[in-house]
């Protein structure tokens, strides 16, 4: 954690626009630094021209776009003690030590097979263990705004690991096959969340087939 104190404390500014993310209901996909390389300014962020470009790029400037999916959960991350309500701290108040991971999770609903196996590949991309978060995301809602990080004034991905698919599960008479699906993400993911306005219909975007 960051012990250098500043001079004095630092003000947080006046909220003039409350941020709420609402519903996200589809994912853009990246390998690292795939959205830096395809958006250079929020302006080009909100622009077909470039998102086309992003998903018909080769190698690790390809982003890919997910089916739409149902009931996404963001839970808060909750804060770790070391030593709490016990004699290793003093008063027994405990040393903040963190955050804990948080898990996105969602819902496909009748995703057919060869979707499913397209889908899962991304397990083994954003395998923890390959370094940290090997992939990264944005987030698109019902009204085509994008939920992604802003590094030095410049479009980011939000960087995730461990992406999992589950089996398909069904209540039988009537019922919907759903997949589950989730993914780790930064107990502080959201610090540098911006969110942009795409000037298209970005929700029902897919590359043009093949031809030939």
């Amino acid at each position: 954690m960051d012990c250098v104190r500043p001079a004095s404390l630092t003000a947080p500014a006046k909220v003039d626009c409350a941020v709420h993310f609402g519903q996200t209901v589809r994912m853009a996909i990246g390998r690292r630094g795939a959205f830096a390389a395809a958006f250079a300014t929020a302006a080009a962020l909100a622009t077909q021209a470039a998102w086309n470009a992003a998903i018909t790029a080769g190698g690790d400037d390809k982003i890919i776009l997910t089916p739409i999916y149902v009931n996404p959960q963001i839970p808060q991350s909750e804060a770790q003690f070391l030593g709490e309500n016990d004699n290793t701290s003093v008063n027994g108040k405990g040393i903040l030590t963190g955050y804990n991971a948080v898990k996105y999770t969602a819902d496909f609903i009748g995703l057919p097979s060869a979707v499913k196996k397209d889908l899962a590949k991304i397990e083994n991309e954003s395998r923890a263990e390959l370094g940290v978060d090997p992939v990264e995301m944005m987030l698109i809602t019902p009204d085509n705004r994008i939920i992604y990080n802003e590094l030095d004034a410049k479009p980011a991905g939000i960087p995730f690991s461990n992406f999992y698919l589950q089996s398909a599960g069904s209540t039988g008479f009537k019922g919907l096959n759903t997949n589950t699906f989730g993914l780790s993400l930064d107990g502080k993911w959201d610090e540098d969340v911006a969110i942009a306005q795409a000037a298209f219909d970005l929700l029902n975007l897919y590359p043009e087939p093949a031809v030939g």
